[in-house]
């Protein structure tokens, strides 16, 4: 398998991926207890990525079809640009958008979830 083989299957296979392991799973047990909540009928998670390597875990929220805010603020200077641009093709091979909000704060988005710029 290529890398964009690899690439399409990823993105596209709405599975979770088995093979990266979850280091935060005092997040994950927080993020269960709340998707258990019948009153919620969608999720807006707001991550605050340190480095390129953040960017799987946003990936995952988005391969759910959740939407992103993402602040870029601690973000190392040159992972920065480098993240925007990925999260931008993984918006686009998921019919979503990516969007400033304010300075240092994006909004990641997946095909279900709307952004309406006024």
């Amino acid at each position: 398998m290529n890398f964009k083989e690899f690439f399409q299957k990823w993105i596209y296979n709405d599975e979770p991926d088995e093979s990266v392991e979850d280091n935060d799973s005092e997040f994950q047990q927080d993020f269960q207890e709340l998707e258990g909540k019948e009153n919620y009928d969608a999720f807006v998670i707001v991550y605050k990525p340190t480095c390129f390597d953040d960017v799987k875990e946003i990936c995952r929220h988005i391969k759910k079809g959740r939407a992103v805010i993402m602040n870029t603020e601690k973000t190392i200077a040159a992972d920065k640009q480098r993240l925007i641009d990925f999260l931008a093709g993984v918006a686009m091979a998921k019919d979503g958008m990516i969007a400033k909000i304010y300075q240092n704060v994006f909004i990641v988005s997946p095909k279900n979830i709307g952004v309406i710029e006024e």
